[in-house]
């Protein structure tokens, strides 16, 4: 059965290699076929389209629609679109029209006049849209005359917020490395029964060839199994078509994983092959030079031994190597050494452990004469001559500190900038909207539709001095009412006074469109009087009675009346939010992989103390006949088992914060928690203990059990 578990997470992990690039190329392939080609790049071919890329946001995440007008009926359709919408209609993407019809704007662009189907998105559950703008919406002299859709082109959409495929895939080391882990533990779970067939088998006569041959024949079927069972997942995908993957909600795409079939068979086939290599190397003879000594040996391999020499200089290269090149530059080349670095520390470590609880052995038996404790001196012996026991003991200990303080690293936070937004929209609510006017809009058309703002929503404006750098305040120049709503003296003469005396709206609104906050000059004006040439800093929109703003429908007004992205009105901080919420949603990728690989590594840290309760209590229960009191095997499993992982503890918890600094950037809302270390300490220090509890209780019953037969 654990071999069976093991292949199919192993094949899982591999086969989730093959879908994310098979996932990647398909969204490549498909943003190209539809990117924008525009004529100053072909000036030889006809204009076919006048077109204006835009953003828009829905529950607090970013994505693009394309406003096109086409100029005749016999233009290049873009892929996915059957027709060219009228004006004054959209054409709407499966994922965007549904949550659209959840917020209750399902013409939000206009009247929907069918949906993108599948060939024309990157993904299958893609926020995308292709407007034909009103005559009102449409400015002539900002739109971008376009030749038509296809390669070599602007890309638009999901493209430009989604992670790389690098990243993605070194993200995969959270499930990947838990899932090698586990192989190695499974492996050797009852590896006492096989080492003696296989001395066995050596004894009379028989060859590499015939201990590959049975452990090959042992192995074959849950390897085969477990293979099958990892990449049916994928499989099942490509068959069924389009899949909701739960908790990240992205749709994965059955016809890219069609096209990658070989890719995700050949996952499960190098799954089961690797596990079968590995079950035929790890079951080998002991040396013919020591089978002839009944002595115990320290039975340190050169290998382990190198492997936890390496550990430290690892974590040196891996903490200091990335942080010399110029983040600018190598960004992508900084991230990609850092995660192979901890890659190889999260392998290394438990060998360390091991290495050094092995040096430790010997004292800890002299010691023992000295005490008279007789558990404390099998126990130095025991870990002396079994260090790679002692590795395996550890290693899920050890993975799982140093696994878990990079998924809690990875989840990007709120930055300083967004955290302030945050507590702007938490102090304000929904009551503040700032205009931004972006389009060179006439003045008389611009006042004509903010005139017609819903009831109960006022406006003002704010005039930054032409210096911003002189200690001189903003000026909010508005009506009467729109003052007073914020508890301003109504004057037309200017007057300087402490914002701290204000509604607690005006102090939040000049924190992002004035530098000095605690002062401002106030005056009672038309906020865009006639003849000025003056444009303000922004335009902001308050609610007369301290209430939420309609903001919904103020969008809309502003959307629809005046032309395309000329007037974007938002609450305050709004830009830091959304880019935040898209390091937030690239982090829930982070978390998608490293729980599991959390709970892979937990499996294997139960599979590596299950077996190793089975080896203790089978060599220590002579040691009835030789003491005759159970305190011995608590004492001996203290210092066998509980030892060695609260020691793997505190060397991870020290190898978790160092591997943390060079990520660890607190004005972004990056860094270690010091309470998810040590709660995550703490349980694997609960786990110590019962591992310890019940390992002695095992060598308990065991002893009770215990015959003596030719030892």
């Amino acid at each position: 059965m654990a071999l069976l578990l093991a292949t199919a997470v192993l094949a899982l992990g591999l086969s989730a290699v093959a879908a994310t690039c098979a996932a990647y190329d398909g969204i490549a392939q498909r943003t190209n076929d539809r990117s924008i080609q525009f004529h100053d790049a072909h000036p030889e071919q006809p204009i076919a389209a006048l077109a204006k890329p835009s953003f828009d946001e829905i529950r607090g995440r970013q994505f693009s629609l394309v406003y096109v007008r086409p100029l005749s009926g016999h233009a290049q359709l873009p892929p996915g679109v059957n027709h060219w919408p009228t004006p004054g209609q959209a054409l709407l993407s499966t994922e965007l029209r549904r949550l659209l019809q959840a917020e209750g704007a399902p013409d939000r662009y206009g009247k929907v006049a069918g949906t993108i189907r599948d060939e024309g998105l990157a993904s299958p559950g893609e926020r995308y849209a292709y407007v034909n703008p009103t005559d009102r919406q449409l400015d002539k002299q900002r739109a971008f005359p376009i030749v038509g859709f296809g390669p070599g082109g602007m890309p638009t959409g999901d493209v430009r917020f989604i992670a790389d495929r690098g990243k993605f895939l070194t993200a995969l080391y959270l499930l990947l490395l838990p899932a090698a882990v586990l192989v190695i533990v499974a492996v050797r779970m009852g590896s006492a029964g096989r080492d003696k067939r296989t001395a066995l088998v050596s004894a009379l006569g028989g060859g590499w060839r015939h201990r590959a041959l049975l452990n090959f024949g042992e192995a074959a079927i849950p390897v085969v199994s477990g293979a099958v069972l990892g990449t049916l997942p994928a499989l099942s995908v490509q068959t069924m078509g389009n899949v909701r993957l739960p908790w990240i909600n992205y749709w994965l795409s059955g016809s890219d994983l069609r096209q990658w079939w070989q890719a995700v068979a050949l996952a499960g086939l190098a799954a089961a092959i690797g596990v079968l290599l590995l079950v035929c190397v790890v079951h080998r003879p002991a040396a013919r030079s020591r089978s002839r000594s009944t002595r115990l040996s320290a039975g340190k391999t050169r290998a382990l031994q190198w492997t936890a020499l390496a550990c430290p200089i690892l974590l040196f290269a891996t903490v200091w190597g990335p942080a010399q090149l110029d983040p600018s530059h190598y960004a992508d080349l900084r991230m990609k050494l850092y995660n192979a670095g901890v890659v190889a520390v999260m392998a290394t470590l438990p060998c360390a452990v091991a290495v050094g609880a092995a040096a430790l052995g010997p004292s800890l038996a002299r010691w023992s004469r000295r005490t008279g404790d007789a558990g404390a001196l099998i126990s130095g012996r025991h870990t002396a001559a079994h260090p790679g026991v002692i590795a395996r003991l550890v290693a899920g200990v050890s993975i799982a500190l140093v696994l878990v303080s990079q998924v809690q690293l990875k989840n990007a936070q709120f930055g300083e900038n967004a955290k302030a937004a945050q507590a702007t929209a938490d102090r304000v609510s929904r009551s503040v909207m700032l205009v931004n006017v972006t389009g060179d809009v006439p003045r008389n058309r611009l006042k004509d539709v903010l005139g017609r703002l819903p009831a109960g929503t006022e406006m003002f404006a704010v005039y930054r001095p032409k210096n911003p750098a002189t200690s001189v305040p903003a000026r909010i120049q508005g009506p009467c009412q729109a003052l007073r709503a914020l508890q301003l003296p109504c004057s037309s003469q200017p007057t300087v006074i402490t914002s701290r005396s204000a509604d607690r709206r005006l102090p939040e609104t000049l924190r992002w469109v004035s530098p000095i906050i605690d002062r401002v000059e106030v005056q009672q004006a038309q906020p865009l009087p006639a003849g000025s040439s003056t444009v303000p800093e922004r335009l902001v929109l308050v609610s007369a009675n301290g209430q939420d703003l309609p903001q919904e429908e103020i969008k809309q007004l502003l959307r629809d009346e005046l032309p395309v992205a000329a007037a974007i009105a938002d609450p305050p901080g709004a830009e830091w939010l959304v880019g935040a919420r898209e390091s937030v949603a690239h982090g829930k990728w982070v978390v998608f992989f490293g729980v599991p690989g959390v709970l892979i590594v937990a499996l294997a840290v139960a599979l590596s103390n299950l077996a190793e309760f089975l080896r203790f209590s089978r060599k220590v229960a002579p040691l009835s006949v030789l003491t005759g009191r159970r305190k011995v095997y608590y004492s001996t499993a203290a210092w066998a088992l509980l030892a060695p992982m609260l020691a793997s503890v505190i060397t991870s918890v020290i190898a978790a914060s160092w591997l943390a600094a060079p990520q660890e950037r607190p004005a972004d809302g990056i860094e270690l928690s010091n309470v998810v270390l040590a709660t995550s300490a703490g349980t694997l220090a609960i786990l110590a203990l019962l591992t310890w509890w019940w390992g002695a209780r095992a060598a308990v019953r065991q002893s009770s059990e215990w015959r003596p037969y030719g030892e």
